[in-house]
């Protein structure tokens, strides 16, 4: 390919190749602003946990009993410090119930 020897046409096409990467560097200097690149995480993020819910619900439509099951497990494992104060709180009332009536004689005393 033979280039023309024209200083005017080579003016040309500099001046073109320059305003042509002026406006990438402007492209990209928008789209790495923080504010910019906080509302695209934010839209990534929504899509995410979009995604991830659709799934999710297809899964538990799909298997309503597993789910029962898992979330019932999740629950006893969140509620293992209540639980396991009920029991001790009724093993300390069955265990000394002459206690029980002394505290009923004060009471109706």
């Amino acid at each position: 390919m033979t280039v023309p020897r024209d200083p005017d046409a080579a003016r040309a096409r500099a001046r073109t190749a320059r305003d042509k990467l002026m406006a990438t560097v402007g492209t990209l200097q928008e789209r790495l602003k923080p504010a910019n690149l906080a509302q695209e995480a934010v839209e990534n993020a929504k899509q995410s946990v979009t995604s991830i819910a659709r799934e999710g619900t297809q899964a538990v439509r799909q298997r309503p009993w597993l789910a029962a099951a898992v979330t019932s497990g999740i629950g006893l494992v969140l509620a293992r410090g209540w639980i396991v104060d009920i029991f001790r709180k009724n093993k300390h009332e069955t265990a000394d119930p002459a206690k029980g009536s002394a505290s009923q004689d004060r009471i109706e005393g």
